[in-house]
C-alpha cells in the first residue's frame, strides 16, 4: 500500500513539474547611451534619444510613447526589424516640460519589453 502512494505522489509531482509553463526566451533587453535614463533637451525642445536594444529573436518593432498618452509618436518597423543587436537614435522634438518617454521593443515572437527615459527641460 505504501509503494502505491508513494508511487502516486511521484507521478503527479513530475506531471505538475512538467506542465508548467516555462519562459522559452528572454525579452529583449533596452540600454541607453552612457547608462543613463535621463537628460536635458536642448533650447529648441529637442532631445536625440540612443541606445542599443538586444534580442535573440529578432526584433518587429520598436515605438516611442509620451507617459500619459496612449497615442505612439513614433514607431520604427523598419529599421529595427529582422535585427537581434540595434543601436538606435531618435530625435524627440516638442519637449516643452520635463517629459517621460516609453520606448517599447517588440520581438517577432510576441516578446514585448518597455523601459523609461526622462527628457528634463
Amino acid at each position: 500500500m505504501k509503494t502505491k502512494a508513494v508511487f502516486l505522489f511521484c507521478a503527479s509531482a513530475v506531471l505538475f513539474a512538467s506542465s508548467c509553463k516555462k519562459e522559452s526566451t528572454p525579452r529583449p533587453q533596452i540600454s541607453f547611451t552612457n547608462n543613463t535614463a535621463e537628460g536635458t533637451a536642448n533650447a529648441s525642445g529637442e532631445y536625440t534619444l540612443a541606445g542599443h536594444i538586444s534580442s535573440q529573436v529578432s526584433l518587429a518593432k520598436v515605438t516611442l510613447t509620451k507617459q500619459g498618452q496612449s497615442t505612439v509618436f513614433l514607431s520604427d518597423e523598419s529599421t529595427a526589424k529582422n535585427k537581434n543587436e540595434y543601436d538606435f537614435s531618435y530625435v524627440v522634438t516638442g519637449i516643452n516640460s520635463s517629459t517621460t518617454v516609453i520606448i517599447d521593443a517588440y520581438d517577432q515572437q510576441g516578446g514585448q519589453t518597455s523601459s523609461q527615459f526622462l527628457i528634463k527641460k
